[in-house]
């Protein structure tokens, strides 16, 4: 049974190996991060409580220019008072999507998405003599416990209806995002929790109309989430044609269930 699952989630997830290796001479130009923090792991599922210390450090260290948090937590703002700016927005527990830069913002907005607690927040920033919209995006999960599957019919039938709305509501997510990144009067850069493979639908409605910077200039399988049965990759960094990728980065660090990821990129 779970075979069956992982089959129509995750199929072929093997046949995308990017062969080659990313030229570290090419950490220049903005720097993107991108990182779904599960909460600073707030309700312990990882057995450390220097969590959120250590992602304090990490992000320090690597001193992103831009810094995009999906599954946010308020209580850990403490953790990034060192950028001079923000945009955070909060759905409800206290949790939602957040950017956080030293670059000026001068606007700031919000996609919402019908019947849903994900969402998508954007920035514009001028860099040099350049505005550059960044958006930050958290599409739905399908809200599956495949750890604690029954091969009974019920259970199954429950499965393939989570999976039918979960396809329904990224659907929906992503004709909204793109039909607002498509009346961007600036370049755009999107950093996003698809909670999706690179085989699906909703990955290649993006990027039938933004490049995705791992195809560019990652290597490997591009695995960004702690699954144990194959290698995954859901998170992302999507970029407009008219930007030159310099570099990419997947950090195999253990602060969440995600890896944060990094895009340098030339505007």
């Amino acid at each position: 049974m779970p075979i069956i699952i992982l089959t129509l989630l995750f199929y072929n997830s093997f046949s995308f190996y990017k062969i080659g290796d990313s030229d570290t001479n090419n950490k220049e130009g903005f720097h993107i991060m991108s990182f779904n923090a599960r909460l600073f792991n707030h309700y312990k599922w990882i057995k450390n409580d220097n969590i959120p210390l250590k992602a304090k450090e990490f992000i320090s260290n690597n001193k992103p220019d831009l810094l995009a948090l999906q599954e946010y937590h308020g209580d850990y703002q403490y953790l990034l008072d060192n950028f001079k700016n923000k945009h955070i927005h909060i759905s409800g527990n206290n949790v939602g999507q957040s950017i956080h830069t030293d670059y000026n913002i001068v606007k700031k907005g919000i996609v919402e998405f019908d019947n849903s607690i994900n969402n998508a927040i954007f920035v514009d920033l001028v860099i040099k003599k350049d505005t550059l919209r960044v958006y930050n995006a958290h599409f739905e999960s399908f809200k599956i416990d495949l750890l604690n599957l029954k091969a009974d019919f019920i259970s199954i039938k429950k499965v393939i209806n989570k999976i039918k709305l979960g396809y329904i509501a990224q659907k929906e997510q992503s004709n909204t995002l793109i039909n607002h990144i498509l009346k961007s009067p600036y370049k755009v850069v999107l950093a996003i929790d698809l909670n999706n493979t690179q085989h699906s639908f909703v990955y290649k409605e993006i990027k039938n109309k933004l490049n995705d910077v791992f195809e560019l200039k990652g290597y490997g399988f591009g695995s960004t989430y702690d699954f144990k049965f194959m290698p995954i990759r859901i998170d992302y960094i999507f970029i407009s044609r008219s930007i030159s990728a310099k570099y990419f980065e997947i950090y195999n660090q253990k602060l969440s269930d995600h890896k944060p990821i990094s895009a340098f990129i030339d505007i």
